[in-house]
């Protein structure tokens, strides 16, 4: 993945590797977290609210776009596929800040580690929640 795939600030003002339609379906899909087919996910669409009514031919192309990403699994039922979650939010969220974050540790660690360190300085409620994560990965490392 590549730093112009990642799109800062969506509707809810979040970081996301995926598009906006992508971003909405994958929520979905994690919050029901069990197989789901294309009708499903546009009811679940449809009844929040959001935009406009998509065609279903669009939420299907998202839908194996997802599977093509690897973040959704597919299989048959009969007529009509049914999707799941092939990764957790928690392991697509670690994965994107790994491909954000890792080229620029390797190449920029300085600067980046300043950054951090001048957000944390600021943010009492932040410098503890990192000194927490910090000792925890610290005594991991040494576990194994």
């Amino acid at each position: 993945m590549s730093l112009r795939t990642i799109r800062i600030g969506g509707a809810d003002d979040t970081a996301s590797a995926l598009g906006p339609l992508e971003s909405r379906v994958i929520e979905i899909m994690w919050a029901y977290g069990d197989w789901m087919a294309v009708s499903d996910v546009m009811t679940e669409i449809e009844k929040s609210g959001e935009g406009k009514t998509l065609a279903y031919s669009t939420v299907k192309t998202i839908m194996q776009n997802l599977v093509n990403k690897l973040h959704l699994n597919k299989k048959s039922a009969g007529r009509a596929n049914l999707f799941i979650p092939a990764i957790s939010r928690e392991a697509f969220q670690a994965s994107v800040i790994g491909d954000v974050l890792r080229p620029l540790y390797r190449s920029q660690r300085n600067p980046l580690l300043a950054h951090i360190a001048g957000e944390l300085a600021n943010d009492d409620e932040s410098y503890e929640e990192f000194a927490k994560l910090l000792a925890a990965k610290r005594a991991e490392a040494r576990r194994a």
